[in-house]
């Protein structure tokens, strides 16, 4: 056997490897030089961000002294008082002095002057003479005739003389301050700073043979630097002086990593392809022993075989081993077939839904290949749903909730089985369980089925955390009928709500509603909401009323879901007519709320327990919102005379004025304050509220209920009850 497989296999690696090696060097130096270019961009940056903070920090200390000593120096300030004739002398030694303290404290300060505006007298710390004297009176009368505030504190560079036989000027900058600082009526102090004091701070920092900085005027004059040839790189102005500072590399050329590459690099790179070569010779001699053993076994294969392995390299004898793995597990796979708890489950479901028709000689061929033995008689289907499934989820974790719901379908197998019947159960939904129970030929009715199912309720009470409801269909003995069965049994536990959970519910036991019962409850439903915004109690009473008539009246899951919506969209429009702060009460708490209880509804009678729980705390917020308004004992006194006295035909916002000798106007904008509403919509509601009553408990004419509430004209009462109600008093009797 020819042995040409370590050599392919080394020869396979080794373009790779130097055509990795060569662009991994290639593209580190061009990744170096990259990122050299950008670091040294950035270092430009921060360091002519850190030299401009440096001399905004230092001539920003100088103006908070000077600023400091204006403020509270005694001194200065009688020195700019105007017509001063104290004891000048010593007064004006000790403020020269001042000023010579200040040039020690603050090095940075060449001189400082204090001009007068009364009398034109300009003050330093070395001598005392007139503007006319002083060589530097041009500059000082510009600063006095300059009343608004300047933009910027300090001067541009400028040439500055104390007299007129001085040798030669000297550049500075200067800050002026008025005296008073917003005035500026007495006069001006002068602080002058050495262009080359700003140079000598910076000397250590600019002193570069790379890279040069330039700190430029706002009309662009130098104050720091000279004319350097080179790429600028940064420029920062600052908010403070307005100078800007610009910073670059001598000779504009930036540093090239790639120009930099040293030998000792170099060397180093040509030491790892080495150990990298090395490297891949021993991991490709170490990977290919695997395939020296399975040549030696192929080998001696071989050597039993005159056939056409003979001749054939290692490589080659592997494909025909293999080849022939393949073929004999395809073999065995096509004998195993699908997997058979995975045929179960689909074939359950195909069959409970009605998904395709099924004889009965297919139903029992299907069965015995499903491990399903002996005769089928008669056949029932139980759905069985866990109660609260919602807190179920929230309370166990994935792994939790599949073994509970092995443990509860485990435990239906055991009871039934100890009976000798067959049960086939799979879970449909995430909450639902469908079972089917085969049942013998003489069974000729449920209750025996009904009678294990008692048990397993029984059994989840006393050992799981977690309550079942279980819908129970009739029996048949046709396959065709399984898919009705198993609708019946889903609809059984449409009545759960209603008739509680924690129970076996058979549809032969449900009195269904007569269609069209569920619209009965809307006037009550608008009444309910209406009273609620309105504040009220008798809403409570209503609400639990609802939900008698919706428990006597025996609804679906679905005829529930459709009242309770129906109910939390009348009260979302009453309370849209309220203040904005109650609004806010209602839609980002209750009506979250609200919705949330009804999608996660199990029975009725809890469902009215969170309902309750809920609207008491909104309307309690609310009641606290308008307690908390001024004039609250007097709104109550109010509503509770309009309550009393809502029959009288002359009550209005006049009539109560005089009652409770306040302005109409006030009234009304005390109840569209504290209710939302006017206060005839108010009036309104309370007369219509009551005139329902009286139409639905008593058997008298409508004109007399109208006038029983306050209404002497029929037709103002008629346009009333339609207006707040929907309908008219007739049609809101015979509903």
């Amino acid at each position: 056997m020819k042995r040409k497989g370590y050599r392919r296999l080394l020869f396979s690696y080794l373009p790779i490897f130097f055509f990795t090696t060569t662009a991994i060097i290639f593209l580190s130096v061009l990744s170096a030089s990259e990122l050299s270019k950008k670091e040294a961009i950035h270092a430009n940056e921060v360091f002519a961000e850190h030299v401009m903070q440096m001399i905004d920090h230092t001539m920003r200390s100088i103006e908070q002294q000077i600023i400091k000593e204006v403020q509270t120096n005694d001194k200065l300030a009688r020195f700019y008082a105007e017509n001063y004739n104290g004891a000048s002398a010593m007064t004006l030694y000790e403020i020269s002095n001042l000023l010579r303290e200040w040039i020690v404290n603050v090095p940075m300060i060449d001189s400082v002057y204090l001009v007068r505006s009364s009398d034109l007298t300009i003050l330093s710390n070395h001598f005392m003479t007139s503007v006319k004297e002083f060589e530097d009176r041009d500059f000082i009368m510009e600063a006095l005739n300059q009343h608004t505030a300047r933009t910027y504190r300090w001067t541009d560079i400028r040439s500055y003389k104390v007299f007129e036989n001085q040798p030669r000027p000297i550049k500075v900058v200067t800050l002026v301050k008025q005296v008073p600082l917003l005035s500026g009526e007495q006069g001006i102090i002068a602080v002058n700073v050495q262009t080359s004091a700003i140079e000598n701070m910076m000397e250590d920092l600019a002193a570069s043979s790379v890279n040069f900085i330039r700190l430029l005027d706002r009309q662009g004059h130098p104050i720091l630097g000279h004319e350097t040839k080179g790429k600028v790189l940064t420029s920062k102005e600052s908010g403070y002086t307005g100078w800007k500072i610009e910073s670059g590399l001598v000779g504009g050329r930036l540093p090239v990593f790639i120009f930099s590459y040293s030998s000792q690099g170099f060397a180093l790179n040509l030491l790892l392809i080495g150990i990298g070569l090395a490297w891949m010779l021993v991991v490709t001699r170490r990977n290919y022993r695997p395939i020296e053993a399975i040549v030696a076994r192929i080998d001696a294969y071989a050597a039993q075989k005159t056939g056409p392995l003979a001749g054939q390299d290692e490589y080659r004898f592997i494909e025909t081993a293999l080849d022939d793995l393949v073929e004999r597990s395809i073999n065995y796979q096509k004998q195993r077939e699908n997997d058979l708890i995975y045929r179960k489950r689909i074939f359950f479901k195909e069959l409970v839904e009605g998904a395709s028709l099924i004889t009965p000689e297919q139903f029992q061929a299907e069965m015995r290949l499903l491990g399903f033995e002996g005769h089928i008689g008669q056949i029932a289907l139980a759905a069985v749903e866990l109660d609260k499934y919602a807190e179920f989820s929230d309370r166990y974790g994935q792994r939790d909730q599949y073994l509970l719901k092995f443990a509860l379908s485990s435990v239906i197998a055991e009871l039934f089985q100890k009976d000798g019947i067959t049960v086939w159960m799979e879970w449909t939904t995430a909450s639902q369980l469908s079972v089917m129970v085969h049942l013998p030929d003489t069974a000729d009715d449920i209750r025996f089925a009904e009678q294990i199912f008692e048990n397993v309720l029984q059994w989840v009470n006393e050992h799981l955390a977690f309550t079942v409801t279980i819908g129970l269909s009739s029996l048949t003995g046709k396959i065709d009928d399984v898919p009705g069965l198993h609708e019946e049994a889903l609809e059984s536990l449409k009545y759960k709500p209603v008739l509680g959970g924690n129970r076996i519910i058979r549809m032969e036991a449900v009195k269904i509603c007569p269609q069209g019962e569920i619209y009965k409850h809307l006037n009550l439903l608008r009444s309910v909401g209406r009273k609620y915004r309105l504040g009220d109690a008798e809403w409570e009473p209503e609400l639990k009323q609802m939900f008698r008539e919706c428990a006597d009246g025996l609804l679906t899951r679905d005829n529930l879901s459709a009242i309770l919506h129906n109910m939390i969209y009348h009260l979302q429009r009453e309370m849209m007519e309220q203040p904005p702060e109650i609004q806010k009460i209602w839609n980002d708490e209750t009506l979250p709320l609200l919705n949330r209880a009804v999608e996660r509804m199990d029975t009725l009678e809890e469902l009215e327990r969170d309902l309750l729980s809920i609207l008491k705390t909104a309307a309690g917020r609310m009641e606290q919102w308008r307690e908390s308004r001024n004039h609250d004992n007097l709104m109550l006194r109010i509503k509770a005379f309009t309550h009393e006295h809502y029959s009288n035909p002359d009550l209005c916002l006049t009539y109560l004025g005089c009652q409770f000798d306040l302005n109409a106007k006030y009234i009304s904008q005390m109840f569209k304050d504290k209710l939302g509403i006017n206060f005839l919509d108010y009036l309104s509601a309370v007369r219509i509220g009551h005139a329902e009553k009286l139409l639905t408990e008593t058997d008298k004419p409508i004109q007399e209920i109208g006038a029983l509430v306050g209404y002497t004209n029929a037709r103002s009462f008629l346009r009333v009850f339609k207006k707040v109600t929907g309908v008219t008093p007739g049609e809101y009797r015979k509903k």
